[in-house]
Order: C-alpha cells, then sequence, then structure tokens
C-alpha cells in the first residue's frame, strides 16, 4: 500500500494552458474547429475563383456563421430568406410595391444574395461596419453595398426604403445603441415601410454560460437582457422579450407580425411598420 501519491508530471496540453492567455487559447479552439472543415471545402473554395456566382471566402464566411461550412453558410442564407419573404407577404400591403429594400448588416451577403432573386426587389442595399465584407459583396453581387460606421446617422437618404431588413444585428446591440439604430432606420423607410428584424428570445439566455442569477433578474423583470462579450461584436448578446419589444419598439413602429423561432428555428422575428 503507498502512503503518498507522487505529483503527477504536467501534459503538454496543461502545460500549454497555463501559459497561454485565454484569448489565445480560444483562437487555438477555433483553428482546431475549422481544420477539418476548410479541408473538405477547399476544392469547392478554389472552384469559386473561377466561377460566375462564387460563395465569400472561408474567412468571411467564419464571420457570420461561427464556421465557414460552405453548406452551413448557403442553407441559413436560403432558410432566412425564406422567412423574410413569408413573413413580407404575410403583411404587405396587397395595393402596394416594395421595390427598394436594405439589407442592415449584410455582412457579405449570406441573406443578400437570396434576397436579389425576389421578384418585389427591384433595388437592393446592403450596409455594414466590416469595410472586408462590403468590398466583396460590391463585386460580387448584385445591388449597392456600402460601408456604414458603428454609430448612426448614415450617409443615407431620408425615406428611401420600402423594406429594411435586420438579421442578427438587435441581437448584439447594447439598449441605447438599439434606440440609436431604431430611430436611424425609422428615418430611412418611407411612411408605411417595413422593418424585419430578428431578436434573441429570453429562452435563450442559456447560450450565455456566463449569465448570473443577477442577471436572470434583471431579464425577467425588464424583459431586456445585454451581456457584453469578449471583444468582437457578434460576442455581445441582447435579450428581448415580446413584451418589451412592444413597450420600446412601439413608439417608432407598428407591430404587424411576431414569430417566436422564427429566423432558421432560433430567433425570433417580427415585422413593424413605420407609423
Amino acid at each position: 500500500m503507498r502512503l503518498f501519491e507522487l505529483p503527477m508530471e504536467p501534459t503538454l496540453h496543461n502545460r500549454l494552458r497555463r501559459r497561454l492567455p485565454e484569448p489565445l487559447r480560444r483562437a487555438a479552439r477555433r483553428l482546431l474547429d475549422e481544420a477539418p472543415v476548410r479541408a473538405r471545402d477547399l476544392l469547392m473554395d478554389v472552384r469559386d475563383r473561377f466561377a460566375g456566382e462564387p460563395l465569400p471566402p472561408a474567412r468571411l464566411r467564419a464571420r457570420v456563421a461561427g464556421t465557414s461550412s460552405r453548406r452551413v453558410f448557403a442553407t441559413t442564407g436560403a432558410e432566412a430568406a425564406a422567412a423574410i419573404r413569408r413573413v413580407f407577404e404575410a403583411t404587405r400591403d396587397p395595393a402596394a410595391e416594395y421595390p427598394r429594400w436594405l439589407d442592415f448588416g449584410c455582412g457579405c451577403g449570406r441573406v443578400a444574395r437570396h434576397l436579389a432573386q425576389m421578384p418585389e426587389v427591384r433595388e437592393l442595399s446592403g450596409v455594414d461596419i466590416d469595410g472586408v465584407a462590403i468590398a466583396w459583396a460590391s463585386k460580387q453581387l448584385p445591388g449597392h453595398y456600402e460601408t456604414i460606421e458603428s454609430v448612426p446617422p448614415t450617409r443615407l437618404p431620408e425615406r428611401r426604403y420600402d423594406v429594411i431588413y435586420a438579421g442578427s444585428v438587435f441581437t448584439h446591440l447594447p439598449e441605447d445603441g438599439q434606440f440609436s439604430w431604431l430611430r436611424e432606420l425609422h428615418r430611412l423607410l418611407r411612411a408605411g415601410g417595413l422593418l424585419i428584424a430578428s431578436t434573441h428570445p429570453p429562452s435563450l439566455s442559456w447560450t450565455r454560460p456566463d449569465i448570473s442569477p443577477a442577471d436572470i433578474g434583471v431579464l425577467v423583470s425588464r424583459g431586456f437582457l445585454f451581456l457584453p462579450g469578449r471583444g468582437a461584436f457578434n460576442d455581445d448578446a441582447a435579450f428581448h422579450s415580446r413584451e418589451y419589444l412592444l413597450e420600446s419598439w412601439g413608439a417608432h413602429f407598428g407591430l404587424r407580425c411576431f414569430l417566436q423561432s422564427g429566423l432558421n428555428n432560433y430567433q425570433d422575428l417580427a415585422v413593424w411598420q413605420k407609423w
């Protein structure tokens, strides 16, 4: 019988964990996760350099989808566009036309590439703070794409658009930024125009393992919670209850449609009409 145990020699993995700061560890984990995806998609990505309708390069796909997977990028974009089409058809004025659309936070065009194919859309614009993604979309996709600042106002003309789509944007904004951009989108929409926007419901708060009991209390009492992330915009998270949206967004828009998990079976999707 042993009277004592000899200390175990730390493994190389544990030694590296102790020495590497958390941001580098996260980057290493992403590289390990991405390696098989990049290898699988490599031939198709090379082919895309000579194709007529290429997907964005892997680094841009990963920025908007969390993975560079071609299949995930194409599938989620098509599904989101289909959901937008359904709620638009359910809420539009059948006697009106809606030719001018704006994709607010378009990235490299995951959804915009599909919106451009809708017969109602005769003029498509996209804006984003990511200049690299905008540069790619401008060269490869139909429509007009423009880089904007992270705070309003934009240089876009007042009352220009019939429909504005904001997918996975308000899901990452703090409350003051949310209201600033709502006022700007209200300015950009024509009278009677539609804002189609997605939000995180409170039920998705489990996606933030760092949420505290105090945070949950704020979310329950107010119907809204913002949790900053680790630096990148997509790491920030905002959660909205339907009641909060009606009370706060209702100052700018009238709610026409609200679908729980209506966007990609994940985020809530709502249609708002400019008063």
